[in-house]
């Protein structure tokens, strides 16, 4: 049952994440809107979205548009931004064609990458992050796997560029009920800069399928990126600290029997969707290398390879992690 005089959440990008967020939302009544691409939507509205834990198999009823010009929009909305990253501006230029109050409307960046809450600000002023440390798999329409046990996944919130209000403990509230572990974070781009960190290995997975010595590559990779983030004054944490948070709090990732998970960049292949968030992490790093003179030839590669597989509709395993490390050193020694 959906309870009355409560914020509503509008959940814009109906992917893993945002299935996971909305439907848990939904399900402990919270009320909630999916916006998300026709086939997924259309199946959702069909029958419900199915949301599966290791505890249960959720059927869920909940309101599923494709576009925000559907949304008959209240004051007492809150939109989740839940895209890839490669989405973002089209979706705020979407919501702001909608005459939404651009400055009164909180915008909520549930979404990896540094970039989001930056590109969030050019067109709306209460801007929040929020990082994600939990994963989910969408893979077939109408359907999404929540694979954390104990709980619905860990998350962090805060307002962007730093700070804590009273919208941040309401959506800390409520998603407590909904079944997350969350807590506030008054420096949560430093959260999310750490995460970044992790995150830059997603185009890794997906080019590798789990072939090779992937950590070897991601200590160059990752060294890059604080390079980069330092140069540019961007805050980070060690990823050390943010894993040690997120252990404590979040539940135990068991994926379901037959479903495997490489990543959120490797489900975007596998869909094949034609293009990954990689441009928005690898090279994220790439473009602040060429602004302050630090090369970055690990992520460069990872980005234009994965890039490519996605433009080709390729399926994960085209290298070996291994491979794409040699890769890596011959790019080093070719001038920029």
């Amino acid at each position: 049952m959906i309870k009355p005089n409560k914020t509503r959440y509008i959940i814009y990008g109906a992917g893993a994440i945002g299935c996971s967020v909305g439907g848990h939302l939904q399900r402990t009544g919270h009320q909630s809107v999916l916006i998300g691409k026709h086939g997924h939507i259309d199946r959702i509205n069909e029958s419900g979205l199915r949301l599966i834990t290791p505890q249960d198999s959720y059927q869920i009823s909940i309101p599923a548009v494709t576009s925000p010009s559907e949304i008959d929009w209240s004051w007492n909305d809150i939109v989740m931004l839940c895209m890839k990253s490669q989405d973002t501006e089209e979706a705020l230029r979407s919501l702001v064609q909608t005459g939404v109050d651009t400055f009164n409307i909180p915008i909520f960046c549930v979404q990896n990458s540094i970039t989001n809450e930056t590109v969030a600000a050019r067109y709306f002023e209460r801007i929040y992050g929020v990082m994600v440390g939990f994963t989910g798999i969408y893979l077939e329409e109408g359907k999404v796997y929540n694979p954390v046990e104990g709980n619905a996944g860990y998350l962090e919130a805060g307002i962007y560029p730093s700070g804590i209000d009273d919208l941040v403990n309401q959506a800390v509230s409520d998603l407590s009920e909904a079944s997350f572990a969350i807590q506030a974070n008054s420096n949560i781009m430093t959260a999310k800069g750490a995460k970044l960190l992790g995150n830059l290995g997603n185009a890794l997975r997906a080019i590798c399928n789990g072939k090779g010595d992937e950590e070897c590559y991601m200590e160059r990779a990752r060294k890059e990126a604080e390079q980069c983030l330092i140069a540019a004054g961007l805050p980070f944490e060690q990823r050390t600290e943010l894993a040690g948070r997120t252990r404590a709090h979040r539940g135990i990732n068991k994926l379901p029997a037959n479903v495997r998970n490489q990543g959120s960049t490797w489900q975007s292949l596998m869909r094949r969707k034609g293009s990954t968030e990689a441009d928005f992490l690898n090279g994220e790093i790439a473009r602040l290398g060429k602004v302050y003179g630090i090369p970055t030839p690990f992520n460069r590669l990872l980005q234009r390879i994965v890039r490519d597989m996605a433009r080709n509709q390729a399926t994960p395993g085209k290298y070996t992690a291994n491979e794409l490390y040699k890769m890596a050193e011959e790019l080093s020694l070719k001038p920029d």
